[in-house]
């Protein structure tokens, strides 16, 4: 950490913590990286002094051991979309359970019903209880779907609506729910897993961009069946597990025409869902596939598909990498923001989703590792942390909940985010202490 002066921020620093109260600034984050010299003005003109953080910083603000280049991490997670699944890791010697069973969600939601005096959490485990059985119904109605693409047959797309509908309205009443369900309710495939997980970002987007009714939806169907055209590929490219050769990364990017030779089967089948799914590999720098299209040429919709769809795939595990943490996919994506990704789109991105959403695993400065299991509103940087790991890394055998916005945890910052499954925590494990 380093205290400087306002004069001298630059953009791509990562302000830690201003020297006057987050509630003096209109900012969506607190704790975020700069992007605007506008930014820069807003603070000079509140406080004197910013704490900032070289570590999560970009560009040439950027300082660590080992500096990351943004574009290769981009590549990889491009290649992590087309590539085969790789098994999740559970802790040595306990294989880990395809689905989180009920005994954790139970845990979870008994944990937040008794929190009497906090009614954010009361109100996270009434929309979990809400939307869990119509989540689990379009998860059906996606493996559904999949099934019938396979056997090359038409899709019910009335059933993925009104799933669409369903995430939609979640996510404005209480958008921490679905991100809790997302790491909750996961299947164990890759496709529908990551399906899932790009819809509820998607939507995320498009509702923190003001997007409601039919152009919602239509983003949201979008995002479950843009690679549904994966299922035509030969299972031996997709169950791969070297490096996939030239050839094969061709064959692996045909699936944008097959998905659309699919969708396109059916009869008044949306356009705008159908243009949306065959430009979602398009980049702002006209880098992308199958086209090279560039800048408005894409499409506002497929842009989100691609930023969704490339956060997304860094967050998972892969053949030849592990999974990225939240926070470095987020500032890696930033970096590339005017490049590969719209900068003003990317800009509102890395605002809605925000660095420790729910579920996050987190190491806080004292050397203790966690679970955002609520955010503060008004300090975003500054959640409420469930203590799995002590400093020393041994399990808890009890909660401990820290609320960083507390006076006693003043002291206290979130040192990092961490990927799912570092110290062999996993999702599973958040509530079995």
């Amino acid at each position: 950490m380093e205290i400087v002066p306002v004069a001298e921020l630059k953009i791509g620093m990562f302000i830690v913590e201003p020297d006057c109260p987050w509630t003096e600034f209109n900012f969506a984050l607190q704790g975020f990286v700069i992007s605007t010299p506008e930014q820069i003005d807003t603070f000079a003109s509140k406080c004197r002094f910013v704490q900032i953080d070289r570590s999560r910083s970009i560009l040439d603000q950027y300082a660590a051991s080992q500096r990351v280049n943004p574009a290769h991490q981009l590549r990889a997670a491009t290649l992590a979309a087309e590539a085969p699944p790789l098994a999740r890791r559970g802790p040595p010697g306990r294989p880990l359970q395809a689905t989180a069973p009920a005994e954790q969600r139970r845990r979870l939601l008994n944990f937040l019903q008794r929190q009497q005096d906090d009614h954010e959490a009361i109100a996270l485990g009434r929309e979990i209880v809400h939307i869990e059985p119509r989540y689990e119904a379009l998860q059906h109605a996606l493996q559904q779907t999949f099934q019938r693409a396979k056997a090359e047959q038409g899709c019910d797309l009335g059933q993925l609506r009104e799933g669409v509908g369903d995430l939609a309205g979640s996510l404005r009443r209480n958008p921490d729910a679905l991100m809790w369900l997302l790491r909750l309710k996961t299947v164990d495939d890759y496709s529908f897993d990551h399906a899932m997980e790009v819809a509820v970002h998607a939507l995320l987007l498009g509702n923190h961009l003001g997007w409601r009714g039919t152009p919602l939806l239509e983003l949201g169907v979008a995002a479950l069946l843009q690679d549904v055209g994966k299922t035509q590929i030969p299972a031996a490219i997709l169950n791969k597990r070297e490096a996939l050769s030239a050839e094969e990364v061709l064959q692996i990017r045909a699936h944008v025409a097959a998905s659309l030779e699919l969708l396109l089967r059916q009869a008044d089948f949306p356009t705008d869902i159908l243009q949306a799914i065959a430009r979602h590999h398009e980049r702002w720098d006209g880098s992308g596939y199958p086209r090279g299209l560039r800048f408005e040429e894409i499409g506002l919709n497929a842009e989100i598909l691609g930023l969704a769809d490339s956060f997304c795939a860094m967050l998972s595990d892969r053949p030849y990498r592990l999974a990225t943490g939240h926070q470095q996919a987020l500032e890696i994506l930033f970096g590339l923001r005017g490049k590969k990704f719209n900068p003003v789109l990317m800009e509102q991105f890395a605002q809605c989703v925000g660095l420790y959403p729910v579920g996050t695993l987190v190491e806080l400065s004292n050397g203790e590792v966690g679970v955002v299991l609520l955010q503060n509103r008004v300090q975003r940087a500054r959640p409420r942390v469930l203590i799995l790991l002590d400093a020393d890394k041994t399990v808890l055998r009890s909660y401990r909940l820290r609320d960083l916005r507390a006076v006693e945890c003043d002291h206290l910052r979130i040192q990092k985010a961490l990927p799912r499954g570092a110290y062999d925590l996993s999702q599973h494990d958040y509530f079995l202490a």
